[in-house]
C-alpha cells in the first residue's frame, strides 16, 4: 500500500527554511552549492508566503461564518 505525500506543514518548510540558512553562513561552502541552497531558499519562502496567505483567508472565511466582528 503506497502512502501518499502530504503538503509540508508550515514548521516543516520554516525548518528547512533555517537549515538552508545556517549552511549559507558557513565560510566553506563551494558556490556551486550556495547557489543551490540560494535557489532553494527562495522556493521556500515563496511556499511560506502561500501557506500563511492560505491561512488569513482560512481565518477570514470563519470570521465570516461565524459573524465575529475583525479586530
Amino acid at each position: 500500500m503506497a502512502k501518499t505525500k502530504s503538503a509540508p506543514n508550515y514548521e516543516a518548510l520554516k525548518s528547512e527554511l533555517d537549515a538552508l540558512m545556517q549552511e549559507l553562513q558557513r565560510e566553506d561552502l563551494d558556490v556551486d552549492t550556495a547557489l543551490k541552497h540560494y535557489e532553494r531558499g527562495l522556493e521556500l519562502v515563496q511556499a511560506l508566503e502561500t501557506y500563511l496567505k492560505t491561512a488569513e483567508n482560512k481565518v477570514r472565511e470563519l470570521k465570516a461564518v461565524f459573524k465575529t466582528p475583525e479586530a
